[in-house]
């Protein structure tokens, strides 16, 4: 197999094989969907073909729309704001947390007004947000809250799993994510009315729809007949293929070891850095489990004589992995920037988030998706070479 996506193997090919050979007929899905509800500790799960389309359709589902507004945070992938925008509504952003870097509780509460219909949470790089608070704050002003987990499998917020707390939640299976069908994403929540929103919004809007999956068998004989009405609302085509669907089946059995590997990785990189003064991880508090997307690093320019280019030069020349910094702001963005509300008078500039706006560009964002602990290990390694070389310069 390919050492470029060394995760999936001949496991992968044999679920693939048994999907194409018994007729893409959705059985594999279904079994996935269920397969993914029960490790995810939920009632109801969809698959789709993105993250992006799970969150477009789980706030579809959740009735957001023209008008609402929904607080998000700057600090993350952009489709999380896309999605907003793409129902009509207006995402409102809300500062970061300066130690973990997710959108920080105290600031949501000062955002919502009678417009606000919803909270997006994000887990960053895998580490989930301060839930309870949020949750909390969410039932005092009756907001549903939508948790993004794209970046988070199996993460954990006093011993549930990251996804089960919040109306509806959202994961990516994106082909750098921690289980990965190529590209997919998955819904789930224990709510039968949202679940089968999602389900008809994300596959046309046919009516024959339920929050439990069917194949395609199960309702031929009623979708036959010549004055069979097909779609009860407006809905998109966000199904996940099949076989991406027994991709995840095969991830699905893998998945335990495949975290472990990446919370194992982070512990080499953690033991790299202890004493470094100038670069400080992601803050993990005692009742969360991280479970390491990436590992992120935020680099003292202020106080140190150090650049996150040198870092980056230094650490590549040195034999290093080449990593990515962290995403500009979402309202930084070209696509976004000096886009107007003049109704609520606000336009998306500098100046909206101030601790988002002064940690991102000193972001770090190591790989922990490695093959093997051997070459984690090396990483690892170079990463403390780096630290002393620029230390003692």
């Amino acid at each position: 197999m390919s050492k470029n996506l060394w995760r999936v193997g001949e496991l992968e090919l044999d679920y693939v094989k048994e999907a194409i050979e018994t007729g893409l007929t959705g059985a594999l899905t279904k079994r996935f969907e269920s397969r993914f509800a029960e490790k995810f500790d939920s009632k109801y799960a969809i698959a789709v073909n993105s993250g992006t389309s799970a969150l477009h359709t789980s706030l579809l589902a959740l009735g957001i729309g023209p008008g609402d507004e929904v607080i998000v945070p700057p600090l993350t992938f952009i489709a999380t704001t896309y999605a907003v925008l793409y129902v009509g509504a207006i995402p409102v952003f809300a500062d970061i947390d300066s130690d973990t870097f997710n959108i920080n509780p105290e600031l949501i509460e000062e955002k919502i007004n009678p417009r606000t219909k919803a909270i997006i949470t994000v887990s960053l790089y895998g580490l989930p947000p301060e839930l309870n608070s949020i949750i909390d704050i969410a039932k005092r002003h009756k907001l549903k809250v939508l948790e993004d987990n794209a970046q988070c499998i199996l993460g954990k917020y006093e011993d549930k799993i990251a996804g089960t707390m919040g109306d509806i939640s959202i994961f990516s299976l994106q082909r750098s994510k921690h289980l990965t069908t190529g590209d997919g994403g998955v819904i789930i929540t224990n709510d039968k009315f949202l679940a089968e929103r999602c389900r008809k919004y994300a596959d046309l809007g046919y009516r024959t729809l339920t929050a439990k999956s069917k194949t395609n068998e199960d309702i031929k004989e009623q979708i036959q007949q010549p004055d069979f009405k097909r779609h009860e609302l407006i809905g998109y085509n966000f199904r996940m293929p099949e076989v991406c669907a027994a991709m995840g089946l095969a991830q699905l059995d893998k998945i335990d070891n495949l975290i472990q590997q990446r919370i194992n990785i982070a512990k080499l990189y953690i033991k790299a850095i202890k004493g470094c003064k100038w670069l400080t991880p992601q803050l993990v508090h005692n009742n969360v489990v991280h479970s390491y997307w990436a590992f992120p690093l935020k680099l003292d320019t202020l106080n140190y004589d150090v650049s996150w280019g040198d870092f980056r030069e230094c650490f590549i020349s040195n034999g290093g992995k080449s990593f990515y910094g962290a995403w500009s702001l979402s309202y930084l963005e070209p696509s976004l920037l000096g886009m107007d509300f003049s109704d609520i008078k606000m336009t998306f500039k500098e100046g909206l988030c101030p601790v988002a706006e002064l940690i991102q560009p000193n972001l770090i964002q190591l790989k922990t998706n490695f093959e093997s602990m051997e070459i984690a290990e090396k990483q690892a390694s170079i990463l403390s070479k780096t630290i002393d070389e620029i230390s003692s310069s």
